[in-house]
Parts: structure tokens; C-alpha cells; sequence
């Protein structure tokens, strides 16, 4: 039995001392976490929750944790992927106050959820790589933070500020339930010889489907997804014009948005392209959950569901460009880079992104009028792993990076070897 470690970025020390007290810190954190969890479900009982949401919700975690069961084909590792948001939605459920904010609450989990998954897919890609799979707490942080300077931009001091401010929460703490608790579960399983074996044979047939995908990073296709990007850009900016504010305010600070988004992006993946490119596939998603919603306004939870779209998008998003910044690292050019990084990370961003939608499609049969957002998730998950790595290409094509005679060197000498 090859037992599952804790991560690589725990770091050395650090690393030694919690698998040296494995069970000693998993009983701290569960103790930890039940008291909390126990005392917002009770708190969130004397508000006089409503039966049909939390059943609901427990509907998408069944059908997320048989999305994730199809990926890492592990049913305990799915089933604590599947459930390791939930304390988090616990937490956050005092906050509300009873208010109804409409999708906020299922959107949080369909973050929470694709953190978790991407985790699950970096778990199962460690036990066949050992040790190779790259976790993204990194990524899962910078799209929290930049969510709540998101939120703080566009809504303090309006009416969804309440609504805002609960969907942050509720992200917020699922996202730090998701990464405190399904590492500590996950290094308890076992991944045995006839796990990997079937598992490689899995992911086989799964690269020569997704080799395909990989040619989107291609400036010829890359320019054909961009332009497809850019259509949708402009359907959504005109569609979703009646829900967004007007005058010259209102239009300094989408382009404060857009600029701290591209700062961050960039900075995060170290790339202004690929910052560029990140943040028109965050706009996409944004503007085309604007657009689907238009007509189909249902509160003040409105605008909050498309942060939350934008904080599902930057997830993976980010996730696919720190893979692209790893392989950049080691020496790769940028095309190749691209090229490895959507032969690594696409499979994780597709299962992650298909669960978070599966997860709020009970909902969205009882209320319709969840459907606009349910494929504001689609485009997230498009946007990611289609018009990210597109969008970078064109740039790249468009404006070639500098690079010294020693790197071209080395790249040339590493490709005939």
C-alpha cells in the first residue's frame, strides 16, 4: 500500500512534523470543526431555515460526488471532496440572518467544490506521479481575495452590498472548510497497486481525447477561440446592458475591475498575456451571466451570483496558469508550456468545472430561473480551458516575448535532445 502524504507545500519541517502526528493534528481539526460546525447548524436552525434548500443542496453534493467518482474513480475520496464544503456553508449560514439570497449559497458550493476537486485531482495525480501533482491553495486564495476586493468595488454602499457580502462569507469559509479538512481526510486513504494500474489505463484513454484540446494554445486556433471569446464579449456587454449601472462612474469602475484583475492575473501566473488573457475569459463568463439574467432578475442576489461566476472562473483559470508558470520555470517556451499544462491540468479544470454545474442543477429544476447561471458556470468553465490558454497564445503571437540568446540556446539544445 503507497499511503498518500502530506503535500509539498507544507514544506520540509513542517511537512515532517504532521506526518510524524498525523492522527494527533487530524483529531485537533475535527474536534475543532465539529464544535464549530454543530454550533452554526444550531444557530442556523433557530433561524427558521427553509427544508427545500438544504435538500437541494444535498441533491448537487450526490451529484458532484459521482461527477468526482468518475475522475478519480475512488468513491472516498469523492465522497469527502463531495462533502468538504458543507461545513464551510455552516459556518456562513449564521451570517445571513434568515435572508434569502437566491443561487448564493449553491454557487459557494460549486467554488468550494472546485477547489475540492482540483484537489482530488491533484491527490490522485501524486499517488500515480509520487509526488508530482500540484495542489491549488495558491490559486484557490488569490480568487478569494481578488473576489472580495471584487465585491467591496462594485457594491459598497447599494442595496446588494448585504447580498455581496454573504456570498464572500459563504465562499470564503466553504473554500477554507475545502482546505483544511480534504487534505487531513485524503492522507488517511490508500491508493494500492491495482489503483494506479487501472487509473493509468483511465487517464490513457482520457489524454488522447483531451490531446485535441491542447491545440487550442495554438496561434491559429487560438485566434479562432479568441474571436469566438470576443463575440460573446460584445453579445454579453450589449445583452446585459439593462442590469448594469450606467454613467461615466459606473464605467471607471469596470475599468479599475478590469485593470486590478489583469494586475492580479498577472502577477499571480507572472504574464502579462496570460493576465490578459485570463481576465477577458472572467469577463466573458461575467457578462454572459449578465446578459442570460437580464430579464430574469430575481433580487438583490442578482449581481452576487456573477461574482461568484467570477471567482469560479478565476479558479480555474489561475489553476491552469500556475501549471503554465511551472512548466515556463523549467526552462519550457511558452508554446510548450501552454501545451503541458492543458495535457496536465485540463482533465482536473473539465471534471471540477462539470461537477460545480451538476451541483446546482437540482436547484435549477425547482427554480428555473437558476438556469441563466447555471450556464454562467458553463462559460466559467469554457473560459478557463478553452479562452484563457487561446487568448495567451494570440498575445503571445501578437506580441512575441524577448528572450536572451541563453534561453533560446538552452531551449534549442533541449529539444533535440
Amino acid at each position: 500500500m503507497a499511503s498518500l502524504q502530506a503535500g509539498p507545500e507544507f514544506g520540509g519541517a513542517a511537512r515532517d512534523f504532521c506526518n510524524r502526528h498525523r492522527v494527533l493534528l487530524l483529531s485537533v481539526v475535527l474536534c475543532l470543526a465539529g464544535v464549530a460546525t454543530g454550533t452554526a447548524t444550531a444557530a442556523a436552525m433557530l433561524q427558521s431555515v427553509a427544508i427545500l434548500e438544504p435538500a437541494l443542496i444535498a441533491a448537487g453534493i450526490v451529484m458532484a460526488a459521482a461527477c468526482c467518482a468518475v475522475q478519480t474513480r475512488h468513491w472516498g475520496l469523492s465522497i469527502m471532496t463531495a462533502l468538504a464544503p458543507v461545513p464551510g456553508l455552516l459556518w456562513a449560514a449564521p451570517l445571513s440572518a434568515g435572508s434569502d439570497y437566491g443561487a448564493v449559497p449553491f454557487l459557494a458550493y460549486a467554488v468550494a467544490f472546485t477547489v475540492g476537486a482540483l484537489c482530488a485531482h491533484s491527490t490522485v495525480e501524486r499517488a500515480l506521479d509520487r509526488g508530482h501533482g500540484q495542489y491549488p491553495w495558491r490559486a484557490a486564495l488569490a480568487a478569494i481575495l481578488s473576489t472580495a476586493v471584487l465585491g467591496a468595488l462594485w457594491f459598497v454602499g447599494t442595496d446588494g452590498w448585504d447580498a455581496a457580502a454573504q456570498a464572500v462569507a459563504d465562499t470564503a469559509l466553504s473554500v477554507t472548510s475545502v482546505l483544511v479538512l480534504l487534505p487531513f481526510g485524503a492522507s488517511l486513504l490508500s491508493f494500492d497497486e491495482s489503483f494506479v494500474a487501472r487509473l493509468n489505463r483511465v487517464r490513457e484513454r482520457r489524454q488522447r481525447r483531451l490531446e485535441r484540446l491542447a491545440l487550442v494554445g495554438a496561434p491559429r486556433w487560438g485566434l479562432s477561440f479568441t474571436g469566438i471569446a470576443l463575440v460573446f464579449l460584445a453579445l454579453g456587454w450589449f445583452g446585459a446592458e439593462p442590469a448594469m449601472r450606467t454613467g461615466v462612474f459606473a464605467l471607471a469602475l469596470r475599468a479599475v475591475s478590469v485593470g486590478l484583475t489583469v494586475a492580479a492575473a498577472a502577477a499571480f501566473v507572472k504574464g502579462w498575456r496570460e493576465g490578459v488573457a485570463i481576465t477577458l475569459a472572467v469577463s466573458v463568463a461575467c457578462l454572459v451571466t449578465l446578459w442570460l439574467t437580464a430579464s430574469v432578475s430575481y433580487g438583490r442576489a442578482l449581481h452576487a451570483d456573477v461574482l461568484l461566476v467570477a471567482a469560479l472562473c478565476l479558479v480555474l483559470s489561475l489553476y491552469g496558469g500556475r501549471r503554465a508558470l511551472h512548466f515556463r520555470l523549467r526552462g519550457e517556451l511558452p508554446a510548450v508550456a501552454r501545451e503541458g499544462a492543458i495535457e496536465k491540468a485540463s482533465a482536473g479544470q473539465v471534471f471540477a468545472a462539470a461537477g460545480a454545474t451538476l451541483s446546482m442543477a437540482p436547484a435549477a429544476v425547482i427554480w428555473p430561473e437558476l438556469l441563466p447561471v447555471v450556464a454562467g458556470t458553463v462559460a466559467a468553465g469554457v473560459g478557463a480551458v478553452v479562452w484563457a490558454p487561446a487568448g495567451a497564445a494570440v498575445l503571445e503571437l501578437l506580441v512575441p516575448r524577448h528572450r536572451s540568446v541563453e534561453e533560446l540556446y538552452a531551449s534549442r539544445k533541449k529539444s533535440h535532445a
